[in-house]
């Protein structure tokens, strides 16, 4: 449903994701949503091979769990 990549910078490392499926026709919430970005980047860990790129996805997953959080208070 999402897949997630690194992305190189000149300076930055950044993580994006797409979906393969319109979100709206799956009729996902918010939370939800973040759910599957996170089980796409955590999918992304397991074939990461450079640290910099671990970096970047664990940071990534992290915002997106402190988001979740956040919803839910």
């Amino acid at each position: 449903m999402v897949e997630a990549k690194t992305m190189v910078n000149q300076k930055t490392k950044k993580v994006s994701y797409y979906f393969s499926e319109s979100p709206h026709s799956l009729c996902l919430d918010k939370e939800d949503i973040m759910l599957v970005q996170i089980h796409a980047f955590e999918r992304l860990l397991i074939l990461t091979e450079y640290q910099t790129d671990l970096a970047a996805v664990e940071e990534e997953i992290s915002q997106l769990k402190f988001v979740i959080e956040l919803m839910k208070s």
